[in-house]
């Protein structure tokens, strides 16, 4: 096993570990237990069921998102998520995004650039739409704004608000630079270059900034037909909703409403994007819950929840990609020498270690 190899699963388990030893010590285990006997098992089917219609929608956004070829396919981008989603769950540093590239190099013959690209821009386009279910909610849900950063009423100075005004500024300038490319694309690869050979950008980091930009921008096209913007804006909404209503329906609380769902997803969003923890475990149940406990739920109702919203989802995924795995007819060391063969060419490392 490579060095590398070790040293990530080592941190991964310590990352879950930490996690999920901060998880623990903020509830009751007894009546954690309590919750978690009583689920309703309907409850537990739906939430299973909009899993998977979220990775179902990604397939749908990833065939918008993907440039037509002519050597290159369109196909099996279902189950091609689903392998990803499945090799995240199992192995640690989302080793999941290097499979899912992998799979789109190899069985629909896109080029490295365009399927490690691909992955980045979902990444990018993921990250403004969890910055909108967070700043949103925390403007519109009253009280909330003015809510510690750290929760559990201890006193900060940096509140809810300012994480939010942040996330705001962010949103809007990514949004911005999307509308200025689509309007102005030479432009913006004129002005691109120019910034990275500046002394503004230290020469390390212009090299792995020109390569991802590079392979983002091939995966661009579809900014420029308002048909496809509008149909990858209504499925990134549409993805982000299946996983703030499994929280509403987990939490079932009249107080708990749609908003307050988005703003947990948001807050499991930051939990997942940790990338060395095997299956986000620790790491997620962290930080979901306490997204949970800033909306006002009780310790044992936000833990039960936040062990369903990891464990349900987790189980179904898994399985299902079990299932696309072994019929594509691959296997991990297979998957592993793919990626070190294109990463060779490609910097896929940069997707596998999350950027």
């Amino acid at each position: 096993m490579k060095i590398r190899s070790v040293m990530q699963w080592s941190i991964g388990i310590v990352l879950a570990a930490a996690g999920m030893w901060i998880f623990l010590r903020s509830i009751d285990i007894r009546k954690l237990g309590e919750q978690v006997v009583h689920a309703n098992p309907f409850v537990l089917a739906a939430v299973a069921i909009l899993s998977i219609a979220a990775i179902w929608l990604r397939a749908l956004r990833s065939m918008l998102l993907l440039p037509s070829c002519s050597k290159a396919q369109k196909k099996n981008l279902f189950p091609i998520a689903m392998v990803g989603f499945m090799v995240n769950n199992i192995l640690p540093a989302r080793m999941g995004e290097a499979a899912r590239a992998v799979l789109l190099w190899k069985k629909n013959g896109y080029s490295g650039a365009v399927s490690v690209g691909s992955l980045v821009l979902e990444r990018i386009l993921d990250t403004l739409v969890f910055m909108a279910c967070f700043f949103m909610p925390v403007f519109m849900i009253p009280g909330l704004s003015q809510s510690s950063a750290y929760g559990g009423g201890r006193a900060s100075s940096l509140t809810l608000e300012m994480i939010a005004l942040g996330f705001c500024a962010a949103f809007c300038a990514g949004v911005s630079m999307l509308v200025a490319y689509s309007c102005f694309p030479r432009v913006v690869r004129v002005w691109g270059k120019r910034l990275l050979s500046s002394r503004l950008i230290p020469r390390r980091f212009a090299s792995g900034i020109t390569t991802i930009a590079a392979e983002v921008i091939s995966n661009l096209d579809w900014v420029f037909s308002l048909k496809r913007v509008t149909g990858v804006a209504a499925l990134s909404f549409a993805i982000v909703s299946c996983y703030a209503v499994m929280t509403v329906l987990l939490i079932n609380d009249k107080s708990y409403g749609f908003a307050k769902g988005l703003f947990s997803s948001a807050f499991a969003a930051i939990g997942a994007a940790i990338p060395l923890a095997p299956g986000y475990v620790g790491t997620m149940h962290a930080v979901f819950l306490q997204g949970l406990l800033l909306c006002g739920i009780s310790k044992e109702q936000a833990g039960a929840a936040t062990i369903f919203f990891h464990a349900v989802p987790y189980v179904a995924v898994t399985l299902l990609g079990l299932y696309y795995y072994f019929r594509f007819q691959v296997k991990f060391k297979d998957i592993s020498a793919a990626s070190d063969e294109l990463e060779k060419n490609e910097n896929l490392t940069k997707v596998a270690e999350g950027i």
